[in-house]
């Protein structure tokens, strides 16, 4: 009868440790409390202010990259299309014609002119070494363009794996 009592005795104690650990679990917030969320929130708060910004900054200047990549794009194209301009101008005439202006010097009042229709001749024949140099040129930046592209690319991609899930679903 005793260990019964005892028994009893222990789960009231138990009890009343448990309904009191309750109600201090459950009892109204206090200011410092309060002030210590409003901070938490602030905190957040400015957190995504200067998310909402970098991300503006990176869109912006990936439109700037995208502009820059289009305009050397088209540039290439140009340029390709010069150079193959010239590669379609080729033709067994042109070379025929470059032997016989070296066979026979022009007379004075040619000069000039046999001068620069020998010249057109051979970048004709040979290919325009400053439109090879450009494409070159160019394609080399529209490469590094592209990689400063992906890179922008890339930090909006990671700012927007830092998101808050909430802001996510959004």
């Amino acid at each position: 009868m005793k260990r019964y009592l005892f028994v009893a005795a222990l789960l009231v104690g138990l009890a009343s440790v448990a309904s009191a650990q309750g109600a201090a679990a459950s009892k109204p917030a206090t200011l410092d409390d309060v002030v210590a969320e409003l901070q938490a929130l602030r905190a957040d708060m400015l957190k995504m202010q200067e998310a909402s910004v970098r991300a503006q900054l990176l869109v912006a200047r990936l439109q700037v990259q995208e502009q820059r990549i289009a305009g050397l794009a088209r540039d290439l194209a140009q340029t390709d299309e010069q150079i193959r301009g010239l590669e379609g101008a080729r033709n067994p005439f042109t070379e025929m014609m470059l032997k016989e202006l070296s066979k026979e010097p022009a007379k004075p009042e040619e000069q000039p002119f046999a001068a620069a229709f020998k010249a057109q001749l051979e970048k004709l024949q040979n290919g325009d070494p400053e439109l090879k140099q450009r494409q070159t040129s160019l394609s080399q930046l529209l490469a590094e363009e592209q990689a400063r592209w992906t890179a922008f690319n890339a930090q909006l991609e990671a700012l927007e794996r830092d998101l808050p899930p909430l802001m996510k679903k959004k």
